[in-house]
């Protein structure tokens, strides 16, 4: 039990590190592409922008399940990638199937990646709703 809390406190961190660190960039991405896309209309630059950061947000959590599989993967909890790419964004995303499991050894684990992956994607949808927020805000001008 001591390795799997070790573990999962480990893997939470670290992604919620990558994680943040990916938005304060994307966020200085966007920024940067706004000043330079400003021959478009307010509302058409809004949606370029927005789709930018939805792309930029899929790309961080995608990133995040694969180091999980790999995790999951080598720890011997699966045979191949298909599988443990899955089990990571199933319970990433907190959908739980229960269709696959990890062993009791490691069972532990997957309820750290649920409790990160909350977190991260409150993190991202707050990132979507504020960078949202500003745009509408300014629409008009």
């Amino acid at each position: 039990m001591k390795s799997e809390l070790l573990l999962g406190t480990g893997l939470i961190v670290a992604n919620a590190i990558f994680h943040v660190s990916c938005l304060v960039w994307l966020a200085g991405f966007i920024r940067r592409i706004n000043g330079t896309t400003s021959i478009f209309p307010s509302q058409n630059r809004s949606i370029l922008l927005l789709g930018i950061a939805v792309f930029g947000v899929i790309a961080i959590h995608t990133v995040s399940a694969w180091a999980w599989a790999t995790v999951y993967l080598m720890l011997g909890e699966f045979s191949d990638l298909r599988q443990a790419l899955y089990f990571s964004v199933v319970t990433s995303t907190t959908l739980g199937y229960g269709d696959i499991t990890l062993s009791d050894k490691w069972q532990l684990l997957g309820s750290f990646e649920a409790m990160g992956g909350l977190v991260l994607f409150g993190a991202s949808t707050a990132f979507l709703l504020g960078l949202t927020r500003s745009w509408f805000v300014h629409l008009d001008e």
